[in-house]
């Protein structure tokens, strides 16, 4: 069985065919016998209209134009392949084109093998030989040509047909049985698919693929979906004619919702065995019995069925409970508005049929409207807004274009108002179909997306819908494979404006006077006239009012008393005389944009209240929220007259607190720190806030964001473990230091630090937890180090930064803390000795400076002497910020005493040295040697965290860091013993065996003192002392 193609399908499901046969054969062989009285049986006798060639010798392999032209006009070919067949060219072109129509066109072929046997066709053997051995001599430059003829033979050989031999048995009676078949086929009434079929070939073309016509090796089953009025049942119909002809019996049972509801499923049975057995009055008794007798007598039998207009699953139980019900090459379609019906049942093989294009739909609605593709161009306009009303749905367009056939412009106009304020009656009733076989909940689901959330995200809806009581995942899957709704790829609900229209007709229905009787209202002047006359009643549910700009509700305020069932309210972009006076205590969501009142009604009963969202509000103050235990959103955006909010510890429930842009605000009660539940928490923007709390401990936090917030100098100590935590938003900040503490973020992985003009201390042992991100657009900072174990010993203020921006001060955090540690650190010496270390100075004792990139070495006796350090830092510009990372190492005599570290992030636009300094002392005596000398050497650290590509994501531990230390310095401070203490040469080894080393390695320092900025004729020969003496 072949695939049907695109091409000129319209003709074929349309059954606007001039033949019912087609006869093809070699004149020589069998027109003066066989295919002359198969034609006088088939057109004389039976009436079956018939074309047959009355040339007697067809020359050449061209076919003309009419006989071309009655082989599109044709139902059903019948080839007489004789023995002399293949030695006509003629006949073998004809062939080739019948069986291309065949291919596209779904049309039926039986083929007569008269006396010849098909393995003689299909191997090309005797006669046939004889005739290709000819043809490829002939033909020699067309090989193509020649190699269609084959397959097209083949093809013919393997397709089921008549084989007659001559003399074997009586030719009359073998006629017989081939119009027999012949009449059974054509007296299959074909169906009316439309009146005007518009856009179905795509749409056919689908189904049949899915069906898999080409094979007979199983039993295929297809579902066709969609919402009422697309065209499931056109299509199914144009299907069936295209492809009925193919099978042995055919059924279409019709709109079997409606007659289930009318018959009992065991007189659809008994239907069905008729029409596909040609049999009358079978009785089946009942369904049980009537399963049994299908699969019985058509288990073997190739059948198309056709289920149309199906909404239980109990009418497919019975009717095609399964595919070993069929013989193999049978096809089973359905058509329903209910795509999980299909699934239940096990139908895999989908398709949806959708909105028509705005083309087609223009081409179908101008069909109707004007009974042609032909009009006024004054309708041109007012057709293309008709069109775009129906959304390309033909029931919407063939009904509306009928309606407004014949009618003035003004008319036009008129209707199409009407249609959009109120969708007609016949139109509604048939969507209606699809609402009225839901449950309550579905029911009450499909009405809320109605009315109000069209086009919302579908999170936000399942929200609301949970809020008024449904269960909103069960019920939009329902509504989905309804094809109710859907859900887009950027999870937004998508309704067919027809379908909305519908839903919102059913709630205008509830009370067609009196919008106050109605369950909901979204449609502005109602909601108007419901406040302003106060006309509220208790069927009130959903309130979601979007007002006109300038446009003010003249009330009393007390409207709302009388909605004692009001659960959700949602004023937006409104304008009201004065405040509401009260509040009905059943609301669970108050969503009022620009709420102008200064306070909430004083005897409102928050009890169920679980959404109080009140962006942009006149709020100045508010009493502790007491009998809010329910609330869990809590929304002030944009007030800007809030100075404090209140404790919150009586809402154990609140899991969003969001004050962004509260730019009076300067007081936040302490339990915001310390609510159980809460998950978002959004100060952006308050400019007057220089602290959120003292303290947090919120277990559930997920995000907190204090961006914007250009005051704020302080964060708040973490006091407890917070194992949720992802995202911390400091950007635009004043800070200066994170807490020790913030490391009980233990969950933490983006530090954003965006914007912050100043230099921010980082407690060294975060950084390898998460992500920091300094800059827009770019990926952040993130060590690739094993994570540090770092001790609570903090060096406060010890390091003093001097930059182009002034000085300022860095805590350093020791690391490994054991017994040897007793060396300190602490902020360098402020007298005038300190300036002679300065090299850019020109004013230093060179006797007591000791200068390398990274490493210093000296040897000292008795007590280790207090000295400073300097280290000059070149970082790379980069942006407008860099997270810098300086280690300080100290070894004694092979030992480490001091391990430690400091990190932070310096903001500039442009590139800037740094200096850090410190003082370096021990903090005990007798620790070290007091005869022999001691070894030190110190190892100083500074790297530039380079950040990843913003526009690849790599692995942290790929990121590479850039060493940006220029020089290290010591000067031991002039209060130490000069005899104690050497910063040459080791002392234990004599200066001969030294001199050449030393004097390479000052030349080496001179080189580096000139490269960091000191005046070159400020730096003397550097040789040692000793060497002088």
């Amino acid at each position: 069985m072949e695939q049907p193609t695109l091409l000129s399908l319209s003709s074929s499901f349309t059954c606007d065919w001039t033949y019912d046969v087609f006869l093809s054969f070699r004149g020589t062989d069998t027109r003066n016998n066989f295919t002359g009285n198969l034609y006088n049986s088939l057109q004389h006798q039976r009436g079956i209209q018939t074309f047959i060639d009355d040339e007697e010798i067809q020359k050449g392999e061209q076919i003309k134009a009419t006989l071309l032209q009655a082989i599109k006009e044709s139902r059903i070919f019948i080839a007489i392949i004789s023995p002399n067949y293949a030695s006509s060219t003629f006949c073998l072109t004809e062939l080739v084109t019948i069986l291309e129509c065949c291919k596209s066109q779904g049309r039926l072929f039986l083929p007569v093998f008269y006396d010849v046997n098909p393995s003689q066709i299909r191997n090309i053997t005797d006669t046939y030989a004889e005739a290709f051995a000819k043809h490829e001599v002939r033909f020699g430059d067309e090989k193509e040509k020649v190699q269609k003829w084959r397959d097209a033979l083949h093809q013919a050989a393997n397709m089921s047909g008549w084989h007659f031999k001559p003399g074997s048995e009586s030719e009359y009676k073998f006629i017989e049985k081939i119009v027999e078949e012949v009449s059974i086929k054509i007296n299959r009434i074909p169906l009316h698919v439309a009146n005007k079929p518009v856009g179905l070939e795509s749409r056919v073309l689908e189904v049949t693929s899915l069906l898999g016509l080409e094979s007979d090796e199983s039993v295929n089953m297809v579902g066709i979906y969609g919402i009422g009025g697309i065209g499931k049942s056109t299509t199914a119909r144009a299907v069936h004619n295209l492809i009925a002809d193919q099978f042995e019996g055919v059924c279409y049972l019709a709109d079997i919702r409606e007659r289930s509801t009318n018959h009992d499923l065991a007189q659809l049975q008994e239907t069905l065995l008729s029409e596909i057995l040609g049999e009358k009055d079978i009785k089946v008794g009942d369904v049980h019995k009537g399963i049994s007798i299908i699969k019985r007598r058509l288990q073997r039998k190739k059948v198309l069925l056709i289920l149309d207009n199906v909404n239980k699953e109990k009418q497919l139980q019975v009717l095609a409970g399964g595919h070993d019900w069929f013989g193999f090459g049978s096809k089973i379609i359905i058509t329903t508005r209910d795509k999980h019906l299909l699934a239940t049942h096990g139908i895999v093989k989908l398709y949806e049929v959708k909105q028509l294009e705005d083309e087609k739909a223009l081409d179908l609605f101008s069909w109707h409207a004007f009974k042609n593709n032909f009009f006024d161009p004054g309708y041109v306009d007012i057709a293309k807004h008709a069109v775009s009303y129906c959304h390309g749905l033909p029931l919407a367009l063939e009904v509306i274009g009928s309606q407004l056939f014949g009618k003035s412009l003004s008319v036009w106009k008129s209707s199409l108002d009407k249609y959009e304020r109120v969708i007609r009656k016949d139109i509604h009733e048939i969507l209606k179909v699809s609402y009225d076989d839901l449950e309550e909940n579905e029911k009450g689901i499909f009405l809320d997306l109605a009315c109000f959330f069209n086009s919302y995200e579908i999170c936000y809806v399942k929200e609301i819908l949970y809020l008024h009581g449904f269960h909103a995942e069960d019920g939009i899957q329902e509504l989905t494979d309804k094809c109710l709704m859907k859900i887009d790829v950027n999870g937004r609900v998508r309704m067919h404006d027809l379908i909305q229209d519908m839903g919102r007709e059913i709630v205008r229905q509830e009370s067609t006077l009196e919008p106050g009787r109605r369950s909901r209202l979204w449609f502005s002047d109602d909601i108007v006239h419901v406040l302003e006359e106060n006309k509220g009643t208790d069927t009130i549910e959903v309130i979601i009012a979007c007002l006109r700009k300038g446009r003010k509700v003249k009330w009393c305020g007390n409207a709302f008393g009388k909605m004692k069932n009001l659960r959700i309210l949602i004023i937006r972009n409104a304008q009201f005389s004065i405040g509401p006076q009260i509040f009905p205590n059943s609301l669970t969501v108050l969503d009022w944009s620009g709420y102008e009142s200064s306070s909430l009604p004083s005897d409102f009963n928050a009890k169920n209240l679980i959404i109080l969202n009140l962006p942009e509000n006149r709020l100045r103050c508010f009493e502790s929220l007491k009998v809010f235990e329910k609330l869990n959103f809590l929304d002030f955006e944009g007030c800007k007259f809030l100075t404090e909010i209140p404790s919150l510890s009586r809402l154990p429930n609140l899991g969003a607190l969001c004050l962004d842009y509260c730019t009076s605000l300067i007081r936040i009660h302490d339990s915001v720190g310390f609510l159980d539940r809460l998950v978002l928490l959004s100060a952006q923007g308050c400019t007057q806030l220089e602290s959120l709390v003292p303290s947090i401990n919120l277990p559930s936090l997920e995000t907190l964001d204090l961006r914007g917030s250009s005051c704020l100098v302080s964060f708040p100590e973490v006091v407890g473990v917070m194992e949720n935590i992802k995202d911390l938003y400091l950007d635009q900040t004043a800070l200066e230091q994170l807490p020790f503490t913030i490391g009980n973020m233990v969950g933490l992985q983006r530090l954003f630090l965006r914007g912050c003009q100043g230099m921010i201390r980082l407690p060294s042992y975060i950084l390898p937890k998460f992500e920091i991100i300094t800059s827009y657009g770019c990926r952040g900072f993130q060590s690739s180090e094993d994570k540090e174990n770092v001790s609570p010993k903090v060096f406060a203020n010890a390091i003093c930064v001097y930059n182009d921006y002034g000085q300022s001060y860095l805590n350093l955090f020791a690391r490994y803390i054991t017994s040897n540690n007793i060396i300190e650190i602490c902020s360098p010496r402020c007298e005038s000795e300190f300036l002679a270390f300065d090299p850019s100075s020109g004013r230093m004792s060179w006797d007591k400076l000791i200068c390398n990139k990274s490493s210093l070495r000296f040897w000292f006796r008795k007590k280790f002497p207090i000295i400073a350090l300097s280290c000059n830092v070149e970082p790379e510009k980069h942006l407008d910020n860099m997270v810098l990372d300086f280690k300080l190492t100290v070894v004694i005599n092979g030992t480490k005493h001091l391990t430690s570290s400091c990190r932070y992030i310096f903001y500039t636009q442009k590139t800037t040295d740094q200096m850090l300094c410190c003082d370096l002392q021990c903090k005990a005596d007798g620790v070290f040697s007091e005869n022999g000398w001691n070894h030190v050497e110190i190892l100083c650290e500074m790297e530039h965290l380079m950040p990843c590509d913003s526009t690849r994501s790599v692995a942290y531990q790929y990121w590479t860091t850039k060493n940006i230390l220029k020089g290290s310095f010591i000067y031991v401070y002039s209060d130490n013993e000069e005899d104690d203490y050497s910063l040459i040469s080791n002392p234990d080894f004599p200066l001969s065996t030294e001199q050449k080393f030393q004097e390479d390695y000052f030349l080496q320092m001179k080189q580096v003192l000139i490269e960091s900025g000191t005046r070159r004729d400020a730096v003397p020969d550097l040789v040692p002392r000793e060497t002088k003496a």
